[in-house]
């Protein structure tokens, strides 16, 4: 895939709702009105919520011992990319220096944004997956819409 067809994310927001489940918004770092939307799992959304600073566990959480083993073996975090959806799963692959090698590792997007939290690295979105906010005229058009449907 070409480099142009990712978008460099700026923020890392996390939402729980005990009716929608808990969700990972990312926003994009050029322009406000891009986002892309995932659904976690409660342990995901504890990794990424410790990582924002947000939670402070007793004890170090899963990702805390593979990062720890692998920062001493000298393995340097590129960047991380969700690049595609299959089936209404989500893919994402983390990039890291090896030496002189740069080698890509198969991911849960979740726990590659955990990843990128921790050792500050680039988060980076394929295109395809963003989704635009509405505007306030896009929201009425669209409340105007749903109020002459009859059902």
């Amino acid at each position: 895939m070409e480099a142009g067809e990712f978008i460099s994310i700026g923020e890392v927001y996390i939402k729980t709702d005990r009716i929608q489940g808990n969700m990972v918004i990312l926003k994009e770092m050029e322009q406000d009105t891009n986002y892309f939307l995932m659904f976690v799992g409660d342990a995901e959304i504890t990794a990424i919520a410790k990582e924002k600073g947000l939670v402070d566990p007793k004890r170090p959480l899963t990702h805390d011992l593979y990062l720890s083993v692998l920062n001493k073996a000298g393995i340097v975090f590129n960047r991380i990319e969700i690049y595609g959806m299959q089936d209404n799963t989500y893919y994402a692959r983390v990039h890291v220096s090896i030496g002189d090698e740069e080698v890509v590792f198969d991911s849960r997007p979740s726990d590659a944004v955990a990843l990128a939290l921790h050792e500050k690295c680039s988060i980076m979105v394929h295109r395809k997956l963003l989704r635009r906010e509405l505007s306030e005229q896009e929201i009425q058009e669209y409340e105007m819409i749903v109020k002459t449907v009859k059902f």
